[in-house]
């Protein structure tokens, strides 16, 4: 027989080997769910641009059948009619000029550094041979240039990607038509007419009521943190992005319209589009012809503002309390998940997962304490 102090130390080795059997499976899982995207990226990434973009358009969809009472396949062709007339105007508007500025920052990155080595070798005098031979290499390279091939080296990855896992030219096709199939994706979505709840129940009929009842929770939840989350953080980030380039170019940053609705737009990742304007945009205000620390100021009092104005106003307003996360957790889970999905669609889909996660727990904890649906403390889909 064991004594009490035995039971006690097998029941913690127990509980210390379960722990460690359910992280060993999470990361497992995520290490699998990591390497099919990576796989399947050029099938997964239009149908998850399409469904994003579905989240978008389905209240215009839907406002043109209630308010004008069109079809929803006319609905959905008059949205995209709409929405390929805007595409198009901004092409012819906004690209060559936007060109052109992109065109203009980028000859002005080696002024910009050349400034930076200067302002360190004041500080540095000791490194001032070793700045000054930096510095000289930059001025002979032409950043526009490096960028285009930078650009073209990617597209070239891509496409060698897609050779090498496919096998030739028709994976070539393939990997184009994934891309080119997104918006019959997107048009499919918009018309859909099936109840895909009711669906969803009726195939998982084998299940027990209460296991189905929560699966089918757990899929409705899903969905509609995905759908808050991304026509919020859209608008927001690009209410943001406005606010930003309107701000800086006030403030007298140079190219600070561009960079700053560029940061703004980021934060549909959130944090993320503020954490890179930081590094980027004080630095510029800082260096740039006529820049100051007062103008660094100016413009660190302008991130403030806007980030408390997100806080505050836009996403209570907007978005509510949908996730009902900590600004730290958010932060950590946008990193977590960046790093758990191998890329950028892990960041994007970082809140969406978090909250959804929150949710189901506290399903699951509801359900392991023996409560029933009827129980008021239960979460509802």
């Amino acid at each position: 027989m064991l004594t009490f102090f035995q039971k006690k130390l097998v029941s913690a080795a127990i509980t210390c080997v379960s722990i460690f059997v359910i992280f060993a499976f999470a990361a497992g899982f995520l290490f699998l769910l990591s390497e099919f995207l990576n796989y399947f990226g050029s099938v997964i990434w239009p149908l998850a641009a399409a469904a994003i973009a579905a989240v978008i358009l389905q209240p215009f969809v839907d406002f043109l059948v209630s308010k004008f009472k069109f079809s929803p396949l006319w609905a959905t062709i008059s949205v995209f009619a709409i929405l390929t007339i805007l595409l198009a105007s901004v092409a012819i508007l906004a690209l060559p000029k936007l060109s052109s500025e992109i065109s203009a920052i980028a000859s002005e990155v080696p002024s910009l550094l050349k400034r930076f080595g200067a302002w360190l070798a004041e500080r540095f005098p000791n490194m001032k041979g070793y700045i000054a031979q930096k510095i000289a290499e930059l001025e002979g390279t032409d950043i526009s240039k490096a960028t285009l091939n930078s650009a073209f080296g990617t597209i070239k990855n891509l496409f060698n990607t897609a050779l090498s896992a496919t096998s030739g030219a028709v994976g070539v096709a393939a990997f184009c038509a994934a891309f080119a199939v997104a918006p019959i994706y997107l048009f499919y979505m918009l018309t859909l007419k099936t109840d895909l709840w009711e669906k969803l129940e009726q195939n998982m009929s084998f299940l027990s009521p209460t296991t189905r009842e929560d699966a089918v929770f757990f899929a409705r939840r899903f969905a509609e943190i995905m759908t808050s989350f991304f026509r919020g953080q859209l608008l927001i980030a690009f209410i943001m992005g406005i606010l930003f380039g309107t701000g800086l170019w006030i403030a007298g940053v140079k190219f600070g319209f561009l960079m700053g609705f560029i940061v703004g737009m980021l934060n549909i990742i959130p944090y993320f589009g503020t954490i890179i304007g930081l590094s980027t945009i004080l630095p510029t205000a800082f260096f740039q012809d006529g820049g100051s620390l007062l103008l660094v100021g100016v413009s660190l009092a302008i991130f403030i503002g806007v980030q408390l104005v997100e806080a505050y106003l836009l996403t209570p307003k907007i978005m509510g309390n949908r996730t009902g996360m900590h600004p730290m957790a958010i932060i950590f889970s946008v990193f977590f998940w960046g790093v758990a999905l191998n890329g950028i669609l892990g960041m994007i889909l970082a809140i969406p997962l978090s909250a959804f996660i929150s949710a189901a727990w506290g399903r699951i904890r509801v359900r392991m304490s023996g409560n029933t649906l009827s129980d008021p403390e239960l979460p509802q889909a």
